[in-house]
């Protein structure tokens, strides 16, 4: 980043709060914002005062003598937020769904937990930009990476955040074997853990013995804001290095040891526990009042008063007062998208925004008062089947990891009609693979057997030896019908009616087929463990720009998000015992030379080496064909109430891009 960007994140506290608008406006304006600065139809204009520097409760609450100024508040250098629109007014709850259960509790990073040391911008440039961190600056040709924090930052209960929260992260989490037996992936170069050292109270530096070139990248995604989630001074309380007392809150909290006591009070990356846990001092700009549980109810979320970021007039943000989330078990899309039409919901696009949906949402705009905005799915396909080649059957095992099996199969499918029935028409065939506009693009991988050719499906099942049958079923060698059973998370009902169609179409050519639609979280243990699950259907992982790179997940045996060969990523990431549930399995010779050319592509510090690198692994994988997709994704949408404000027209989806928090949702406000 130019040092001139890098200045537009260093104006002062005092000229923030003090100066007049135009001074401040011309000196604070962001030109990463530009690229969504459009403006949406939107009636009517906000409440309250734009003079206001900061929300009337706070400001109540200064009045009284419960809370300090602003100006002793925020930091030296606040991070200046442009809004996508117009500077917004104080005030107001967010109303929005979620459904799956705990599970669903990652969704939340979408809406208030992205606050990292960087940040990708609204537009997603491959380089991200300072947020946490005012600023950086990358040494070594990519050994080190030294971040200047914000003077004066607080976390949400007043307490200072300096250099010594990331060395507790470092030091006393990551480095401590009870609480992370595994280390943090991004954190690793060749087997290698990076170190975190501190130089003052404001600037810490993290090192690796050779260059780690997707280090920024990694920390833009959910889970790289690690380094500047543990609150030392709240934290310590619960780690014995710090409490020679700690045994005594492991019985009053009644925990089996101070391991889970230290991660049921909020120090762990598991987002069904860290959000839960009220007292937990956060970044965020609101932190829950009401936290969310296991099941079903509501969960409130309240402005942190001492949150960091400002307009361009210096006004603290965020805009909104809360955020007001319904929470539901199982599948609970027809109750979201009914709420959508009744005008329940102020702006979101996860869980009811499916093709089937848009029709009758689309009709209800007017009564609802709201409108649509568009999104745009960075993912390689709209649905990827993932048939389980470490399967703990070892017949099964065998079925899935014959190339003429899976290539039969995907004959098989009739992509049109689940394109035409599922998808609205929204697609094409389509495998899971870099999409046409992507500069990894590989056009065999995209492509290769997507004709519906039943008759090649059928000579290709026989080639394969499972040419004996009951009647209208294969069997396998041991004499058993052929049976696959999907394992969908009931929470994405795209999913379950994909399943339905190629139950039908896999059942033409011989292999029988059972649904079963489950909870999120009973979805996550069975997928990510290898337990006996036959397939399951997915989407997310890289299909366009940097998420090629830094997800993916389908072309070869990448990481946990790798479920059709659990023991296979696990011997990549060194796991074993728990961590790996099936035991650890050898890839074979391909995979282990894709894997070889991505521990390289990590090291390279330039993104053309990265690029050819990427290059070989993708042809390795069309090769291989590991995955089986279904077809190119369609734009996505989501929907915003009329009165609620600056929310691009159109926006990224993806997990690596945790849309819309990319976009700054503590500049949204609503008029009244």
């Amino acid at each position: 980043m130019s040092e001139k960007n890098i200045a537009r994140h260093r104006l002062s506290r005092r000229r923030l709060v003090e100066a007049g608008a135009l001074g401040v406006l011309a000196l604070t304006s962001l030109p990463a914002c530009d690229a969504l600065s459009t403006k949406p139809q939107q009636k009517g204009g906000g409440g309250g005062q734009l003079k206001d520097k900061e929300a009337p409760s706070l400001a109540s609450l200064v009045k009284s003598g419960d809370l300090p100024p602003l100006a002793e508040r925020l930091p030296t250098s606040p991070m200046v937020v442009e809004p996508v629109d117009r500077l917004g007014t104080y005030g107001g709850s967010w109303h929005m769904g979620l459904t799956g259960g705990s599970g669903s509790f990652s969704q939340l990073n979408r809406f208030q937990g992205y606050e990292g040391l960087v940040r990708w911008t609204p537009d997603w440039k491959p380089l991200p930009i300072p947020n946490v961190a005012e600023s950086f600056e990358i040494g070594g040709g990519g050994t080190s990476y030294t971040f200047k924090l914000r003077d004066g930052m607080r976390w949400s209960d007043g307490k200072p955040f300096t250099a010594d929260d990331v060395l507790f992260w470092y030091e006393d989490v990551v480095l401590n074997k009870e609480l992370t037996p595994v280390p943090p992936s991004w954190m690793l170069i060749e087997g290698e853990l990076g170190s975190v050292k501190k130089v003052d109270d404001h600037t810490v530096v993290f090192e690796f013995p050779k260059a780690h070139g997707l280090f920024l990248q990694k920390l833009a995604q959910p889970g790289g804001d690690a380094p500047v989630r543990y609150a030392k001074h709240y934290l310590s309380e619960f780690h014995p290095k710090y409490n020679d007392t700690v045994d005594e809150l492991v019985k009053e909290h009644n925990q089996s040891d101070w391991v889970q006591l230290f991660q049921n009070m909020g120090g762990i990356d598991d987002d069904s526990v860290r959000y839960a846990v009220k007292s937990q001092p956060l970044l965020h700009p609101w932190t829950f009042s009401e936290p969310p549980s296991g099941g079903s109810g509501r969960a409130i979320a309240e402005r942190n008063p001492y949150y960091w970021k400002v307009d361009p007039r210096g006004r603290q943000l965020p805009y909104i007062d809360k955020l007001d989330y319904r929470v539901m078990q199982g599948d609970s899309t027809n109750t979201l998208t009914l709420m959508v039409v009744n005008g329940e919901i102020d702006m979101e696009d996860q869980f009811f925004a499916v093709p089937e949906n848009k029709p009758v949402i689309a009709r209800g705009r007017k009564e609802g008062g709201y409108d649509f905005y568009a999104t745009t799915f960075a993912e390689p396909n709209a649905g990827v089947i993932q048939l389980n080649l470490n399967h703990k059957v070892p017949a099964m095992r065998e079925f899935f990891q014959n190339k003429d099996v899976r290539i039969g199969l995907s004959h098989a499918l009739n992509r049109e009609e689940i394109i035409d029935i599922v998808l609205l028409r929204q697609g094409k065939p389509w495998q899971a693979a870099p999409l046409p506009d992507s500069e990894h693009y590989n056009e065999q991988l995209a492509t290769q057997y997507t004709e519906y050719d039943v008759d090649k499906a059928n000579e290709l099942l026989d080639k394969a030896g499972y040419t004996e049958r009951d009647g209208k079923f294969r069997l396998g060698p041991d004499g058993k019908r052929i049976t696959i059973g999907f394992d969908i998370d009931n929470g994405r009902p795209v999913f379950v009616d994909m399943a339905q169609l190629i139950k039908a179409q896999w059942e033409a050519v011989g292999i029988s087929v059972n649904i079963t639609a489950m909870d999120r979280s009973l979805w996550e243990e069975r997928v990510r463990t290898n337990a006996d699950f036959d397939a399951t259907i997915h989407r997310f992982g890289g299909g366009s720009g940097e998420a090629v790179i830094l997800d993916p997940r389908y072309f070869f045996p990448f990481d946990g998000n790798s479920m059709w060969c659990s023991a296979w990523q696990a011997w990549y990431q060194g796991l074993s015992g728990d961590d790996a549930t099936a035991g650890v399995e050898r890839p074979p010779a391909a995979a282990r030379k894709q894997i070889q050319l991505y521990d390289q592509l990590k090291l390279a510090a330039d993104a053309e080496t990265r690029k050819t690198l990427m290059k070989q692994i993708l042809e390795i994988a069309a090769d291989e064909f590991y995955v089986i997709g279904i077809s190119i994704p369609g734009d996505g949408y989501g929907v915003v109430r009329n009165n609620f404000h600056n929310v691009p027209k159109h926006m990224p989806a993806s997990y690596i891009y945790p849309n819309p928090a990319p976009c700054n949702p503590e500049q949204f406000f609503i008029s009244t």
